[in-house]
């Protein structure tokens, strides 16, 4: 027998569900474009040569890729590489599409820019609670300020959608990736190390500070300079931003980083934990300075993140563009508010009974009427009632039929 289940880590909506994450993800774009970011959409597919050269960490090895097709596809060569069969995937973030997209039509778009994306990503990963392979990821980025007020206005316009939507109590961690180089280069380790080092730093609240140094003796790095690494950041994590100096961290960085934290607390009125955490790494290596993670209780990953990425731009035209971005982790956000059972207002949809007797036009006309308050589907009286409405509750929130509302009779409500 056929199995019609989804593919695994991808999902089928029904009406009622699908539903409610439209609203969600309309409430997301609403607040995103009152704060003026601009919406725009690229395709799903990228080449590879684009992907793969883009510094995407542990992503890169997620990837979907698709085969080549007609004539391009020689399967008669010997000793065929993935290289040889394949030349586009998948786009596994929607920050690298976006870049490709500014430097084809930076020439058009005003400076600075800001950007709007809402749109599907995927990742062959093993699934998890609030991680699908197929998932939709909400971004916001600015190309061309190179300020820390880009990156304090996006981190308080996703602040404003999160509290939209009832998270009243974030916690948002921020780094810097110009602080975990200078540690890890404190620690003895060499600058081309950097960008491997991440990638497994980046794994740290997953697999503990064992786990970190275990990789990276895996690695092939030496022993000593992995113990100073975690004497570091156990150090800085105890003694918090004011001793990233001793490890040769900027005064401007450390400046920008208390800049960030200070004013998003006094425009939040302290109603969110927002704090310095040395363990925020973001393991994709496109990243340049501030990073970011956002938390809410009842998860155990972040519901949102994001960071500076100045270099992705010059590195495809030569040209030099500052770059930050932050994204709304829709899968977890509608997950957690689906548990929560939070209701947000939205037309009821009615189901309208008809008779094979009543008159067609005048049916149509109830339903204009109707569609004032309510989305109206139009149902012939089944043969089967009690089917009927045992099932019409999934597409449904109330009920009426042509002669109960000639007769002026209640709505019934479904639910």
């Amino acid at each position: 027998m056929k199995n019609f289940n989804p593919i695994r880590g991808t999902y089928d909506y029904m009406p009622r569900e699908a539903k409610i994450r439209e609203i969600i993800r309309g409430k997301i774009l609403e607040s995103y474009q009152n704060n003026g970011y601009n919406l725009i959409s690229t395709p799903i597919l990228e080449s590879l040569d684009f992907l793969d050269s883009s510094e995407g960490g542990d992503n890169l090895r997620l990837m979907f890729k698709t085969i080549k097709r007609g004539d391009r596809l020689d399967l008669t060569k010997p000793d065929l590489s993935e290289k040889d069969i394949t030349e586009e995937g998948l786009r596994y973030d929607l920050t690298v599409p976006l870049s490709r997209f500014y430097a084809n039509n930076r020439n058009k778009l005003p400076n600075p820019f800001k950007a709007i994306q809402m749109d599907y990503a995927f990742r062959a990963e093993r699934p998890q609670k609030g991680r699908n392979r197929q998932f939709i990821q909400c971004d916001i980025d600015v190309f061309g300020d190179s300020s820390i007020n880009a990156e304090l206005e996006l981190l308080k316009t996703t602040i404003d959608t999160y509290e939209k939507l009832g998270f009243n109590n974030l916690t948002l961690k921020i780094n810097n990736r110009e602080i975990l180089n200078s540690l890890i280069l404190s620690a003895g380790f060499e600058e081309e190390s950097i960008k491997t080092i991440c990638v497994t730093l980046d794994k740290l609240d997953k697999i503990q500070i064992n786990g970190v140094m275990m990789e990276l003796i895996e690695k092939g790095f030496d022993m000593e300079k992995i113990n100073k690494l975690s004497e570091i950041l156990s150090d800085v994590k105890e003694r918090g931003v004011n001793s990233l100096i001793n490890y040769g961290v900027s005064e401007k960085t450390v400046l920008d980083l208390n800049y960030l934290i200070d004013n998003l607390n006094k425009m939040t009125d302290g109603k969110h934990n927002i704090m310095f955490e040395v363990s925020i790494v973001r393991g994709q290596g496109y990243y340049t300075g501030t990073i970011y993670e956002f938390y809410t209780e009842g998860f155990g990953g972040a519901i949102g993140a994001g960071g500076r990425y100045d270099k992705m731009i010059e590195k495809m035209t030569g040209f030099s563009v500052p770059a930050v971005g932050a994204s709304i982790g829709f899968e977890p956000v509608t997950m957690l508010l689906k548990e929560k059972n939070v209701m947000f207002d939205a037309k009821e949809n009615l189901a309208l009974i008809y008779d094979e007797d009543d008159d067609i036009l005048e049916v149509f006309d109830i339903k204009s009427k109707l569609m004032e308050k309510f989305n109206v589907s139009l149902f012939a009286r089944a043969k089967n009632m009690k089917n009927f409405y045992e099932k019409i509750v999934e597409v449904a929130d109330c009920v009426t039929s042509v002669k109960d509302y000639k007769e002026g009779k209640e709505i019934k409500i479904l639910n």
